[in-house]
């Protein structure tokens, strides 16, 4: 009976740490440290995408990997005439993917000075989402294919309304 008993609660401290295992990896968010994030992982990116923002067209190009990076050029036409321009990298580091851009005006003059680059480094990423955060914590993008064919990117930054781009996605 002594056995029994012994062996009834060995089972139940089994089947309790089993599903509490089991519940922390149901509820657990499926994310990946960005440590762990290759450029390979980013390859949802990729491609034309295309969409429109108070009554102009933003069209933004992403290549595949090449170099140790993705690149990215971004423009946005209003009334039939660029308006800016927005240079991409996304550059493989020993910490994990960083996001570094740069905006320039008609004639490719730069907004930021000389050597300024806005750099995000990948703070989370799971199966076509990544999140990308400045290191002052000051503004925040984050690119989510939310169907097949559309990618959503959203600019959040602190003290301001967050801006939803939304794109027809077509791989190239």
């Amino acid at each position: 009976m002594k056995l029994y008993r012994a062996l009834l609660i060995i089972f139940a401290v089994v089947v309790f740490i089993s599903a509490g295992g089991a519940q922390s990896k149901a509820t657990a968010p499926n994310k990946v440290a960005a440590a762990n994030v290759k450029l390979e992982d980013l390859v949802f990116l990729s491609g034309h995408n295309r969409g429109e923002k108070d009554g102009g067209i933003i069209d933004e190009h992403w290549s595949e990997v090449g170099g140790n990076s993705l690149i990215g050029m971004f423009r946005y036409i209003q009334q039939g005439k660029v308006q800016m321009y927005e240079f991409l990298a996304i550059e493989e580091t020993p910490e994990g993917p960083v996001l570094r851009l740069r905006h320039f005006n008609p004639g490719l003059t730069a907004w930021e000075e000389k050597d300024q680059v806005y750099s995000y480094p990948l703070i989370s990423w799971k199966r076509g989402e990544a999140v990308f955060e400045r290191a002052d914590k000051g503004s925040k993008m984050i690119f989510r294919l939310t169907s097949p064919g559309t990618l959503e990117v959203a600019l959040e930054r602190a003290g301001k309304k967050s801006e939803i781009f939304e794109y027809a996605h077509s791989p190239e």
